[in-house]
């Protein structure tokens, strides 16, 4: 689906990315989600969900936060297992945005 003219004018992207951490010069994205929405916040589409491939060496110098909050949520898991770089997850959700 192609936005309109009126909705690519108004639309407002999230785009939220779990990391390994918060300083941004150091950790590393785990996964990014991405959502379009009007200017009233009612939801135009949602990009893909992507968990992003990191080294072991990344994910264990994760701190205990990151390392409990991942862990529970079962996303350390998914970005071992997963074969999606960093690369990958930007060219998709570049094409997903390109529609607004």
């Amino acid at each position: 689906m192609t936005a309109t003219v009126d909705e690519s004018a108004n639309a407002l992207i999230w785009i939220d990315l779990e990391m390994t951490g918060l300083d941004p010069e150091r950790e590393v994205i785990i996964e990014i989600a991405t959502v379009v929405t009007d200017a009233n916040l009612n939801v135009l589409a949602e990009g893909p969900v992507l968990a992003i491939h990191q080294r072991d060496d990344l994910l264990a110098g994760m701190d205990e936060w990151n390392t409990r909050q991942h862990g529970e949520s079962g996303l350390t898991e998914r970005v071992k297992q997963s074969k999606v770089t960093t690369a990958m997850a930007e060219q998709a959700t570049l094409e997903f945005l390109r529609r607004y």
